[in-house]
């Protein structure tokens, strides 16, 4: 049951997108994007490497606000795909990927509400492969979180990675990363995070 739940919920988009009207998820969904908007505009990357973005909430908006530069978003559903690349935004490359299995070389590396559900030292081992600056989101324990973690599980078949801020911090520090916390929502206790290496990063040609 838990697989075909989890075809069906990555296999349809929109499907996902119509869930996250559903208020509160709406109010968390909008704080995150502006919060990432916020930060990654103030970086003026060049290129920039979105993962996971589903059906593009967060990917129109940073191709508006950032019309020069060269968005590659990724996510691994072909559908979301397909779906994208109708939206024809002249900045931005819509590809089927996995985040372990991608390579290239950016300026900044954005995720919302997708590093969750990673394992979050093999993500930051990751991370640093692909830029040297990193915004990404991740959620506390909460309430509400902990109301969400079982349905989540029981919808995709995949955990969320619950974790406090000083907990990452700490996770991130062991991994070289100096990590700048920017709380998000009280109630679904999120927090925007700006990875930083403490060590130089690897170049592309390393």
């Amino acid at each position: 049951m838990r697989g075909i739940l989890s075809s069906f919920y990555y296999a349809f988009p929109s499907l996902r997108a119509l869930m996250f009207l559903v208020p509160p998820l709406y109010g968390f969904r909008r704080k995150a994007a502006f919060k990432l908007l916020q930060i990654v505009m103030g970086l003026r990357p060049r290129t920039l490497l979105e993962v996971g973005f589903s059906d593009a909430f967060l990917t129109k908006r940073l191709a508006l606000a950032l019309p020069h530069t060269r968005i590659t978003a990724i996510d691994t559903s072909e559908k979301a795909v397909v779906k994208a690349r109708r939206l024809s935004l002249p900045n931005v490359v819509f590809l089927k990927d996995d985040f372990f299995n991608h390579r290239g070389y950016y300026d900044v590396v954005v995720s919302m509400h997708v590093f969750v559900l990673f394992n979050h030292r093999e993500a930051l081992k990751k991370l640093r492969t692909l830029a040297p600056l990193h915004v990404i989101t991740l959620t506390g324990v909460s309430p509400f979180t902990r109301l969400h973690r079982p349905f989540h599980l029981f919808m995709t078949g995949m955990d969320v990675g619950i974790v406090e801020p000083r907990d990452y911090t700490r996770i991130a520090a062991q991994e070289g990363f100096n990590a700048e916390i920017h709380p998000l929502d009280p109630l679904e206790r999120s927090y925007a995070v700006v990875l930083t290496p403490r060590v130089p990063a690897p170049s592309p040609s390393s």
